[in-house]
């Protein structure tokens, strides 16, 4: 069993302009796309070793620039080039793709709530750094509060047009997925798949919407194990972090998880033959997309079990993660 790595609370606290750097980094992370999801690693680093109102400076140094992008910047850029120049010149800031989509889309909202969304999980990690937590409760606990804090926050900016942010949303699936059946496909047999894509567009994106809880929280699950992950390897040569969580590798899901699943396969039994309920339908789908991500990450520690007992090279473990990141990229736009 790994011996745990010692925290870095003991370390000297940093600098006001040391966490002003990790501020920037973290914004350069969050504008980079590739590098999206490691957004929270510098924030983390930041609140172990300089808690308090300095730590909040690194945040708020980051989301000042983001308002000056979206409210001074870009509207400059747009004056000067039109919405279309603008757009190519700053592809690479959050939530302006979905502008001309979306009738009164705010990208500032997107932009500035979802660097927000990263750095309450940067600062979460790292207020959890030190204690005694599982792997379980440490990703679950962390999970539940930004997701709470979200909903929240959801709640407030719908209020009172619920209904009509639903709504919207439907409608956006439903353009996006005539969008892409506009292309015509070479092969017969894609042709008809096309068909079928545009003939069930409403449908498509009424489930669409409604899955969306269980996208967000694979998300926030994927961003969580990630940066754990990458900062215990990270920090180690700076005193190290989480040091109670041990091997990974070592990782096994309670088994109450396994009921859980059983339970809602069980609701869809129900729902599907007695009740004809579709939010129970859509609640246990929500449930089931959730846990085949944990399941797969129980899979994936036990492969690293087998890769470390087999002592193969440490390579293919990078190479793994670099695939994951590659494969969950697409979400970040």
């Amino acid at each position: 069993m790994e011996a745990p790595l010692p925290s870095t609370g003991g370390s000297r606290p940093l600098s006001l302009f040391g966490v002003l750097g990790l501020g920037l980094m973290s914004l350069l992370m969050y504008l980079s796309g590739l590098l999206v999801w490691l957004t929270p690693l510098p924030l983390l680093y930041a609140y172990r070793r300089a808690r308090g109102i300095k730590a909040l400076v690194g945040i708020l140094l980051p989301v000042a620039i983001l308002a000056a992008i979206y409210g001074a910047i870009l509207p400059f850029a747009t004056d000067r080039l039109g919405a279309e120049g603008a757009l190519k010149l700053f592809f690479w800031v959050p939530g302006l793709g979905l502008g001309p989509a979306v009738e009164s889309w705010n990208p500032a909202v997107f932009g500035i709530a979802y660097f927000l969304f990263f750095a309450l999980i940067g600062v979460l990690l790292g207020e959890f750094e030190a204690q005694p937590y599982s792997m379980t409760r440490l990703v679950g606990q962390t999970a539940a509060i930004v997701f709470l804090s979200l909903a929240f926050w959801l709640a407030l900016y719908t209020w009172g047009a619920w209904g009509d942010f639903v709504r919207g949303l439907e409608g956006y699936f439903v353009k996006m997925l005539g969008e892409i059946a506009k292309a015509t496909p070479a092969e017969e047999e894609m042709q008809v798949q096309w068909a079928l894509l545009k003939d069930h567009a409403a449908g498509i994106a009424y489930y669409a919407v409604r899955l969306l809880p269980a996208m967000v929280f694979n998300l926030l699950l994927f961003v969580l194990w990630l940066n754990i992950v990458v900062a215990r390897r990270l920090f180690a040569a700076w005193g190290g972090v989480f040091p109670f969580l041990g091997a990974l590798k070592n990782w096994r899901l309670p088994f109450a998880g396994v009921w859980v699943v059983i339970v809602f396969a069980f609701l869809w039994i129900v729902d599907a033959y007695v009740l004809k309920t579709d939010w129970l339908k859509v609640a246990a789908l929500n449930v089931f997309i959730v846990f085949v991500l944990v399941y797969f990450f129980q899979g994936l520690a036990i492969v690293a079990f087998y890769l470390n007992r087999w002592s193969l090279s440490p390579m293919i473990r990078l190479v793994l993660y670099a695939v994951l990141l590659l494969f969950f990229q697409p979400l970040s736009f």
